[in-house]
């Protein structure tokens, strides 16, 4: 199957289960500045290296409850991130399990983090 195909795949299974992408997880953002590079609303935008640089994952909630989005699955787990910009109002919180327990790193919401310092495998979102 093909990367554009299971892309898509991913973001079907993703807005039955309450959460969208708002971006392709492949982007970069090197060499850009922390306020211009979490170009969407209400998003987390995360990436792989420290300073907003790399690969790049982008998520909010469809749900004003929030949703929980397993980093894992998705293959951004064990610690992947390493920087993150939270465009919404709401906080998000990494979490070390993937079903969003154990320990915890809150973005506040209108806040960026680098390094983040969490091996996390899940993220709540708004």
């Amino acid at each position: 199957m093909s990367e554009r195909v299971l892309l898509r795949v991913a973001v079907a299974a993703a807005a039955t289960a309450g959460l969208v992408f708002a971006g392709p997880a492949g982007a970069s953002a090197e060499g850009v500045g922390a306020a211009a590079t979490c170009e969407f609303s209400n998003t987390l935008c995360a990436w792989d290296q420290q300073g907003f640089t790399g690969a790049k994952f982008n998520v909010k909630s469809l749900v004003p409850q929030g949703t929980c989005v397993d980093l894992a699955a998705h293959g951004w787990g064990a610690g992947r991130i390493k920087s993150a910009i939270n465009t919404h109002s709401q906080s998000a919180r990494f979490y070390t399990n993937t079903n969003c327990t154990g320990s915890s790193q809150v973005i506040s919401g209108g806040a960026s983090v680098s390094p983040v310092t969490l091996v996390s495998n899940s993220v709540y979102v708004y």
